[in-house]
C-alpha cells in the first residue's frame, strides 16, 4: 500500500536529525617514560604543540554557524519527510521560515489549530493522489526498462524477475543454508553502489570499507546474497516487486522504483551478536550518496539501502 500521509507527523516546532557528529581528532600525548630508566634530552618524547585555534569575527561565525545550522536541519527536514513525497517545490519559503522562526522563538502559531488540521489534511490528500500518479508511471518505465535490459548480452534475468551480470566471477565459496531449525546467523560483507534507471545515485558503502548485511534485507538483495560466491561482483536490477514496491522509501526512491546496486560480496562470516538484529546497510537513502542520505543514507544511510523493515 501507499504510505499514507500523516498530517500529525508536521510538527510546528521541528526537532532536525543532525548528521552524526564527525570523530573527534586523535592527537598523539607524549609517554612517559620508566622512572627507573634515565632520561637524557635526545630520549625525550618531543610535546606536541596544538596550533591556536584562529580569531574569527563574531558577525561570521553567526553567518557561518546560521548556515550550518540550516543545513542540518533541512537535512533532516528531508529525511523526515521525503518519505511522504515532499520537497522543496511543496513550501512556499517565505511563510515555511515564517514559521519556523516562530516557533524556534517560542510563539504561538498565527494561524488556528483547525486551520493547521485542515490545510495538513489537504496537503495529505494531494500528496496521497500524486504518489499514485508517480507509483503508475514508474511501474511501466521499470517494465519497459527491465524487458530492454533483459535483451543484452550477459544480463540473466532468474525466475524470480532478478536481473544481473556477472563483473567478476569470483571464487566457489557460497552460502550456505543452517539446518532446519538452526539460526542463521551469516554476516556477509560487501561493497555496494545503488543507483535508479534514470542514473541518479542514492547511497553507496564507504570508499575501500565493506560493510556488514544480514539477510534481513529485500527479496532481491537477498537473492543474490545467498546465490553469488564470496570474491563476485555483479550488477543487479531489481524489480521493484523485489525491492520497495509500491512503498515510498524516501525523496529519491519513489514508489515502484526498479533499483539498480553494484554488489560486491567479500567476505562470509558468523555475526557478532547484536542488540538490534543487524540488517545493513543502514537505512536510506535518507539522502544521498554515502549517507548522506542510503542502501541510506540514504544513508545510507541511510544506506537509506536495500534494508528490510
Amino acid at each position: 500500500m501507499i504510505r499514507k500521509f500523516i498530517p500529525g507527523a508536521l510538527a510546528l516546532g521541528l526537532i532536525a536529525t543532525s548528521p552524526a557528529a564527525p570523530k573527534p581528532t586523535v592527537e598523539v600525548t607524549p609517554v612517559t617514560p620508566n622512572a627507573a630508566t634515565p632520561v637524557t634530552p635526545d630520549a625525550a618524547a618531543p610535546a606536541v604543540v596544538t596550533p591556536a585555534k584562529p580569531k574569527l569575527d563574531p558577525a561570521v561565525v553567526k553567518s557561518d554557524s546560521s548556515y550550518a545550522l540550516g543545513f542540518r536541519t533541512g537535512g533532516g527536514f528531508s529525511q523526515q519527510f521525503g518519505k511522504f513525497g515532499v520537497g522543496a517545490d511543496d513550501l512556499d519559503t517565505e511563510t515555511f521560515l515564517k514559521g519556523f522562526m516562530a516557533a524556534i522563538k517560542g510563539k504561538k502559531p498565527e494561524l488556528e489549530e483547525a486551520k493547521l488540521q485542515a490545510s495538513m489534511e489537504a496537503l495529505g490528500d494531494m500528496l496521497q493522489g500524486r504518489e499514485k500518479v508517480a507509483a503508475a508511471a514508474n511501474l511501466e518505465a521499470g517494465k519497459k526498462f527491465l524487458a530492454e535490459n533483459g535483451k543484452r548480452e550477459g544480463v540473466i534475468t532468474n525466475k524470480s524477475g532478478l536481473q544481473y551480470e556477472v563483473i567478476n566471477k569470483g571464487g566457489t565459496e557460497k552460502y550456505v543454508a543452517p539446518k532446519e531449525g538452526a539460526e542463521d546467523n551469516k554476516q556477509f560483507m560487501v561493497h555496494y553502489k545503488g543507483t535508479l534507471i534514470d542514473g541518479k545515485e542514492f547511497d553507496a558503502s564507504p570508499p575501500g570499507e565493506p560493510v556488514p548485511m544480514t539477510l534481513q534485507v529485500v527479496e532481491g538483495f537477498k537473492e543474490a546474497l545467498t546465490t553469488m560466491p564470496v570474491g563476485a561482483k555483479w550488477k543487479l536490477f531489481l524489480p521493484s516487486s523485489m525491492a520497495y514496491g509500491e512503498e515510498r522509501r524516501s525523496a529519491e526512491i519513489a514508489p515502484n522504483s526498479v533499483l539498480i546496486f553494484e554488489l560486491e560480496l567479500v567476505k562470509i562470516q558468523d555475526a557478532p551478536p547484536s542488540p538490534d538484529g543487524g540488517g545493513l546497510p543502514f537505512p536510506l537513502p535518507e539522502g544521498g550518496p554515502g549517507g548522506p542520505g542510503g542502501p541510506g543514507g540514504g544513508g545510507p544511510s541511510g544506506p537509506g539501502g536495500p534494508d528490510k523493515e
